[in-house]
């Protein structure tokens, strides 16, 4: 423990003299005031090293060697790790299918003639079961105006004109498809789009 604490004021201490004695070597110009940040950024690295390497162990700790262990105890534990690695698994899994879903919807209400949009997410399994490829991305959408629609219309008084509803045209539809297929490399058979409801 104390040569940790040794190692770690050594080593500021030699990052702080690294940048006094650089910035004595810099002529006063902007280029010292940008030498100043970026010591100042080593200097920080350097101060909050031991914290790091210790939110790191606590993110990967270490598991016990069991190996050469038999029995219930043993057993237990075997049993609980792989059950906190499946329920992770799981958790992450079902994170990326939604933030890849939140992703997907953003760029498809971003295409002209669409309202609103749902999207959901199927992932292919892969080897060992895991998922992580996109299987199958289903569209739900809610036409809406396009640029050319959205023109003023003449206003006729007493013209009885019924409210249009927008329509999902197949060249909306095959809009869709190719820019979801583009931007996330999937074929056109993998994009469903349907109507919204």
């Amino acid at each position: 423990m104390m040569a940790a604490i040794t190692d770690w004021v050594r080593n500021i201490v030699m990052v702080v003299l690294f940048a006094t004695f650089l910035e004595l070597l810099l002529p006063t110009s902007g280029m010292q005031r940008f030498v100043r940040v970026i010591m100042g950024l080593l200097i920080l690295l350097a101060v909050l090293g031991p914290a790091v390497d210790l939110l790191q162990s606590r993110a990967h700790p270490e598991v016990p060697a069991l190996a050469g262990q038999n029995g219930p105890a043993a057993d237990r534990i075997r049993s609980g790790a792989e059950q906190v690695v499946r329920e992770r698994d799981r958790l992450a899994e079902e994170m990326y299918r939604k933030d890849l879903a939140r992703q997907i919807r953003a760029v498809v209400t971003a295409v002209d003639g669409v309202a609103d949009a749902r999207v959901a997410v199927e992932l292919a399994r892969g080897r060992e079961g895991k998922g992580g490829a996109i299987g199958k991305v289903i569209v739900y959408v809610q036409p809406g105006l396009t640029a050319d629609d959205r023109k003023v219309a003449r206003v006729v008084v007493g013209a009885g004109g019924e409210p249009r509803t927008a329509e999902l045209r197949p060249a909306l539809r095959d809009k869709i498809v190719r820019t979801v297929g583009e931007l996330y490399q999937l074929p056109g058979d993998k994009v469903e789009v349907v109507r919204m409801n």
